[in-house]
């Protein structure tokens, strides 16, 4: 699925938390008026589908809310 579809790691990955899709959308909005982090003019959409790649990476469940 999207970026917007719950995850299940795969076999040999471990769950370490959760995050909230709200909580990403704000870290992608601080990200975004942020200029020493250059990602000002890069699309909500697609800083917050970073993010939940990067959050899944990581070990955590991306939920709705």
């Amino acid at each position: 699925g999207g970026p917007w579809t719950p995850h299940v790691p795969p076999p040999g990955h471990e769950e370490v938390g959760v995050v909230s899709l709200k909580h990403l959308y704000e870290v992608a909005l601080a990200k975004q008026r942020d200029p020493g982090v250059g990602a000002q003019g890069t699309p909500l959409p697609a800083l917050v589908g970073s993010l939940v790649g990067s959050a899944r990476s990581l070990g955590l469940r991306v939920v709705p809310r």
